[in-house]
């Protein structure tokens, strides 16, 4: 095979390609062979033509079509292995000579993983994150336990900061039309606790059970839904209840009935504590990894194929559409409160975040082969079984015990040792 190249642009390359006579003959010989088989000649039983025969009774259209195919495709196998190269998509074929049986001659345009350049890895100025937990993180975690853990009683007096309140509320605009999202029945919420905007929490303190009363607010101008934002609301409020919050005494009792191998309050602090820093210390040396790969891709050279930025974006809406219907929103409301057209969105938000993804996948890839990172058999299954004992559920231990599963196990693997191999290099 003879061929020639030229870049068209650092991910699509034209190759003019010359099959040799031999292949082009023995692709048309095979292609006898496949086609004999359905051939019915008189005389002879069916799959048993000889070549020859079945030859002259084959739609030369069809043997051409059949033969060119086969030339095409062994053409391109021996192509990508002299090349050293990875496809993206189906090349972009236009065959410019051809001759049954003696002459293939033909064009390809593909698109293939582009080359990267990648700095030194062993020079990066990432540096981790210190874990360090500080009393009042302490604090939070056994406040929330305490809370878990509190008597409520419902009371006959007026509400209080500290009280749980059960509410009916309902948001309108300055039009009397109930606001999305600002709604809901038998609401259970601690006064005090800042869940809502400014000045909803103290609006009910003071307030009975059976009080239905207006509450004009305005939102904050840096409110999240934009439609929202400094938007001036009336809620109209009905208290059902009014539950006072008993918490349990902060002592050694109260440590003990969280666990039996709790005797002081000091041992729940401690172990408290410790689980903080794990992960904490998880969590830091995630983002020194992470962070090691963005700071290693903004230095190095890596281009962005447009079809791989494409399915990048595809897969991104289609997963951020999915946690929106989650939490019962659709894709044209969101877009809507933010106050976005699908193409600023796509432009603003999907496509940055697709571009980074693409690179720094490439730069992944070429790292993981310049250092030729692999992973067992033996790591897989161990991680496979890992993975399934979380499961109880038949149906998902079955998903993770497919071949599929285990390939993208496998790569997952690689890809945790080739970041481990990063953070090694770059921690002294």
């Amino acid at each position: 095979m003879k061929h020639t190249r030229k870049d068209l642009s650092e991910s699509k390359i034209e190759y003019q390609i010359e099959v040799a006579a031999e292949d082009v003959a023995k692709h048309h010989r095979a292609a006898v062979s496949r086609l004999a088989k359905d051939i019915k000649v008189s005389g002879f039983r069916q799959g048993h033509v000889p070549p020859e025969v079945a030859e002259r009774n084959i739609d030369p259209a069809r043997l051409a079509d059949e033969s060119v195919n086969g030339a095409i495709n062994g053409a391109l196998i021996e192509l990508i292995e002299l090349e050293q190269i990875q496809l993206l998509d189906q090349p972009d074929i236009s065959v410019t000579k051809f001759v049954s049986g003696q002459a293939l001659e033909f064009k390809a345009i593909v698109e293939v993983v582009p080359p990267v350049k990648l700095a030194d890895p062993a020079k990066l100025k990432t540096k981790k994150t210190a874990v360090k937990i500080e009393d009042d993180e302490v604090n939070e975690v056994i406040e929330r336990i305490r809370n878990d853990a509190a008597k409520k009683a419902i009371v006959d007096r007026a509400a209080k900061l500290g009280d749980e309140a059960i509410i009916n509320f309902n948001g309108k605009d300055k039009d009397g039309t109930s606001i999305e999202g600002a709604k809901g029945d038998d609401y259970a919420l601690k006064l005090g606790s800042n869940t809502f905007i400014p000045g909803f929490e103290e609006g009910i303190v003071g307030h009975k059970a059976g009080d239905t009363f207006d509450l004009p607010l305005t939102f904050p101008k840096d409110y999240g839904a934009k439609q929202l934002a400094g938007a001036k609301v009336n809620f109209a409020i009905e208290v059902k209840e009014i539950k006072e919050i008993k918490l349990p005494d902060l002592d050694d009792k109260f440590a003990a009935s969280i666990a039996p191998d709790f005797k002081t309050i000091a041992d729940l602090e401690k172990d408290i504590r410790s689980e903080l820093e794990a992960r904490a210390e998880q969590d830091s040396e995630q983002k020194f990894k992470d962070d090691l790969l963005d700071e290693l891709t903004e230095k190095s050279k890596a281009p962005t194929p447009e079809i791989l930025v494409d399915d990048q974006i595809t897969s991104l809406e289609r997963n951020f559409t999915q946690n929106l219907m989650y939490r019962g929103m659709t894709l044209e409301q969101y877009l809507e409160n933010e106050g976005l057209s699908r193409e600023d969105w796509t432009k603003k938000e999907l496509r940055p975040a697709a571009e980074k993804r693409v690179r720094n996948s490439l730069v992944m890839a070429q790292l993981t082969r310049d250092w030729d990172v692999t992973v067992s058999e033996d790591e897989v299954v161990a991680q496979q079984a890992k993975v399934i004992a979380q499961y109880n559920d038949p149906s998902l231990r079955q998903r993770f015990e497919s071949d599929e599963a285990k390939r993208q196990l496998a790569q997952q693997l690689i890809a945790d040792k080739t970041l481990t191999k990063l953070a090694e290099l770059n921690s002294k």
